[in-house]
């Protein structure tokens, strides 16, 4: 069976070293132009089996779509985590099934971002979602689905490590069932009616109010943990907040403001409560201890944390 495989992230990776793995056929890769990190990984991996691979921003173009008809002939194609909507020109062309693997419990988290806001949200568990490509974005019949839980500590990084596991079981089983019976895999409508959304994160998605209350700025450092810190100002420069944790006091003070010099970091005042910030990206891009964070910039009880209106 021929597979052509789209992704521009790290689930992508392991999708294309199972792929490998298990001597599937992968006939062609599909990435974007950004040419991140992700992306090098596959191409590394790809290169000894001299696949193909195609880079495009617009899976709507011409010479991609008469590459994947008349030169690629795929049986399946494979889209695991992509930023772009495929035609129906282009995943028609699969002899046998377009498939999207989306890392939500559908329908909850259609969109572009779903490892960021259920996290960010505060959700007790994610999941992972094949279902046939449609239309519309993150709509299709569900072929298969299994529920990730979120542990208190867990960071986008650790849900999309969990994630990767559970993609590749369901992977495996379903190519399996494919093999053994030539069929496309049964599937079931997704139901109708309004779910939580997974928007593209904007720059203020990035940012730390520290209005608000303890447990949605912890939240927003997990949900953007690896891949980034969460933003604030100190002394009006940039600062990094990687790891934070609830303060076991609070008291009386403006949102931001530090209260306290802990041993594990500052203390720092929030909406309904106080954080300990952990792991700080300070000065010249460089990660510190919250305690070395104190050292070095020599941070004082009273300073304070800021969240800049110029931030949209």
């Amino acid at each position: 069976m021929r597979i052509l495989l789209f992704s521009v992230t790290e689930i992508g990776a392991s999708v294309l070293a199972f792929l490998l793995g298990e001597k599937h056929q992968v006939c062609g890769l599909v990435f974007n132009c950004s040419n991140n990190f992700d992306i090098q990984e596959m191409k590394e991996l790809a290169k000894p089996y001299k696949i193909p691979f195609w880079e495009s921003n617009d899976l709507s173009d011409p010479k991609l779509i008469a590459a994947v008809k008349n030169t690629i002939k795929p049986d399946l194609i494979l889209i695991a985590s992509f930023d772009q909507l495929a035609p129906k020109s282009l995943y028609s062309l699969a002899g046998l099934a377009a498939i999207n693997i989306h890392p939500s419990y559908l329908p909850d988290y259609r969109g572009f971002h779903p490892y960021f806001w259920p996290l960010a949200n505060g959700e007790k568990q994610s999941g992972v979602s094949f279902h046939y490509l449609s239309e519309k974005f993150d709509q299709g019949d569900v072929i298969a689905q299994k529920k990730v839980v979120i542990e208190p500590g867990d960071t986008a990084g650790i849900i999309i490590d969990k994630q990767k596991k559970v993609a590749l079981k369901i992977l495996k089983n379903m190519l399996a069932e494919i093999e053994r019976t030539g069929q496309k895999p049964k599937a079931v409508p997704q139901p109708a009616g309004n779910f939580v959304k997974a928007p593209k994160i904007k720059q203020r998605d990035f940012f730390i109010d520290w209005q608000w209350p303890t447990a949605k700025i912890i939240n927003r450092i997990r949900a953007l943990n690896p891949h980034s810190p969460a933003f604030t100002f100190f002394r009006g420069e940039l600062v990094g907040i990687y790891q934070a944790r609830p303060a076991q006091t609070s008291t009386k003070a403006a949102a931001g403001a530090i209260i306290a010099l802990e041993a594990s970091g500052p203390v720092v005042k929030t909406g309904d409560g106080a954080v300990v910030l952990v792991v700080v990206l300070a000065g010249k891009r460089y990660l510190l201890s919250g305690n070395d964070f104190i050292a070095n910039e020599k941070v004082k009880v009273a300073e304070k944390f800021g969240w800049e209106e110029r931030i949209s």
